[in-house]
């Protein structure tokens, strides 16, 4: 396994974007052939919604979040192409 860079480190405030990733990862559209879409702003209003994000928060929230799963769409995209699809 490669090292993480210092800059990579863990803080715990990252736990809070973790935790509503999970919880929403599959919250997608899937194409026809398997490849994934990127998580819908409805799905992330809806979360921000129901723990009371708003405003300078939610915009906060929302650029967070699509930063964390473009990294997983990346990743996706990374697998297979190693896998040859």
């Amino acid at each position: 396994m490669p090292k993480r860079p210092e800059e990579a480190r863990s803080e715990r405030w990252h736990e809070f974007y973790r935790r509503a990733w999970n919880a929403l990862q599959f919250d997608r559209q899937y194409g026809a052939m398997g490849g994934e879409m990127p998580i819908s702003f409805v799905a992330y209003d809806a979360y921000a919604r129901r723990y009371g994000i708003e405003g300078e928060a939610f915009e906060r929230f929302h650029a967070f979040m699509i930063a964390i799963d473009t990294e997983w769409l990346n990743h996706v995209a990374e697998k297979a192409k190693e896998k040859g699809g």
